[in-house]
């Protein structure tokens, strides 16, 4: 399991304030921060002028408030630094910084590994205000370049968080995706949880519509590294199992932009291997390790047993808001030996070679659209993957009950029928046996 270093670096001062040298061996750390930054943090500049609109004194605040049962991320961030400080305020923990070392230690951080959201130009604002005062020359300064800065600094105040009216990102400014961002954006705004409904294990990720372009990157920087194979790859282009959707506005909210993953084979051989080596530092982790479990559970057809679906749905009144020290709804917890029994029980669902599920409750064939494709060849011998059956049958030029009695019920193989040859091809398979705990 991987874990984030604690804070090394040393510093040089010029003349235009203190700059950082980042150590290169604490980038997961970094990169992870900066994500986590990019959900929770806040940046604000607070001027006070003089009866002459001159700056007579002005702080600059980083800062990011969580729940009092996420202390233990503020210290954590907090010693990496070994800046800033953490107050506590009721329910809610708070870390700042407003000295100048560490303003420049965020600059040197932020510069390095850009924020990926819309956050970033609010850090432009904040920047740019920091290093204009921290450069200005007393000495020469007269009145009128003195309310020149003041104006100049109420400016950047006054265009940015909730003030700002333009949300476009400067053409230099490149997303960069790495797995550490990931981990901390999700533990900031990601979301593990399940519709009760149907038992579905759900993942998302949700923020305003100005994140649609860095939505699209993360949904990229998935299907580029959880190792899909060719078929699965198709899968993904032609299907939502990645899903990016867009929400209108309610409640005079903003529109939403979503990324949603429900594919439980997708998400249990796929996307829980890719976050499994990585330490969660908020609480975040123990929905992920709840998440982990009930998604094995699902994926094997345990939900099928009802005694198995009872202990799943109450983890599910286990997890988010629920654990929180501050919920006013009780819940009963699993104890361990009910999550063993969950993870141990023997599974109900077996995966088939051609991509259908053979439920071992009552043998009976599943076949699920988003669990295969099917691969035809023409009589030209062209190869071509269809996501639907209804493609297929459109290709081929016959009906559903011809295809249906020439692929046997029982049968994984090839089929020929009027030249063409047709199989289904399983996609979103298991890549490795993991023990569930």
């Amino acid at each position: 399991m991987q874990v984030f270093p604690l804070r090394q670096f040393s510093s040089s001062r010029e003349e235009s304030g203190s700059r950082i040298q980042l150590n290169d061996s604490l980038i997961p750390f970094y990169q992870w921060f900066v994500g986590f930054c990019d959900a929770e943090s806040s940046f604000m500049i607070q001027p006070v002028l003089d009866s002459n609109n001159v700056i007579r004194k002005i702080t600059w605040k980083f800062s990011i408030e969580l729940h009092i049962d996420d202390l233990e991320v503020l210290k954590y961030i907090k010693s990496n630094l070994g800046l800033g400080n953490i107050r506590i305020n009721k329910n809610k923990c708070i870390f700042t910084i407003t000295d100048s070392e560490g303003t420049n230690m965020l600059i040197a951080i932020f510069d390095k590994y850009n924020l990926n959201t819309t956050k970033f130009l609010d850090y432009l604002n904040f920047k740019e205000s920091f290093l204009l005062y921290q450069r200005r020359n007393k000495q020469i300064m007269d009145i009128g370049s003195k309310i020149e800065l003041a104006n100049r600094i109420l400016q950047l105040k006054n265009s940015m968080n909730t003030k700002r009216t333009n949300s476009s990102m400067p053409l230099d400014h490149k997303i960069n995706i790495s797995k550490a961002w990931l981990l901390g954006y999700i533990e900031g705004d990601g979301s593990f949880f399940i519709s009760r409904t149907d038992i579905e294990p759900v993942f998302s990720l949700s923020a305003t519509e100005e994140q649609y372009d860095l939505y699209l990157k993360i949904k990229e920087f998935l299907i580029a590294n959880l190792g899909f194979d060719k078929y699965s790859l198709f899968k993904l282009n032609s299907s939502q199992a990645i899903a990016i959707n867009l929400s209108k506005a309610r409640n005079n909210g903003k529109p939403t932009v979503s990324l949603i993953i429900k594919n439980v084979k997708l998400l249990n051989n796929y996307f829980i291997p890719f976050f499994d080596d990585l330490l969660f530092i908020s609480k975040k982790g123990l929905d992920f390790k709840d998440f982990k479990l009930i998604c094995a559970a699902v994926y094997n057809g345990l939900h099928k047993s009802e005694e198995i679906r009872s202990l799943i749905l109450k983890l599910s009144y286990n997890m988010n808001n629920f654990r929180l020290s501050t919920s006013k709804q009780s819940s009963e917890v699993l104890n361990l030996d009910q999550r063993d029994k969950i993870a141990k029980a023997s599974p109900l669902f077996k995966y088939l070679d051609d991509g259908r599920i053979l439920d071992l409750t009552n043998n009976s064939i599943i076949t699920k659209p988003n669990s295969l494709e099917y691969e035809v060849i023409t009589p030209e011998k062209d190869v071509i993957l269809f996501d639907s059956l209804k493609e297929v049958l459109a290709k081929v030029g016959v009906g559903f009950r011809t295809m249906v009695s020439a692929m046997k019920l029982d049968s994984g193989e090839r089929v020929e029928i009027k030249g063409y040859i047709v199989k289904r091809i399983p996609v979103f398979g298991k890549k490795l046996e993991r023990e569930i705990r």
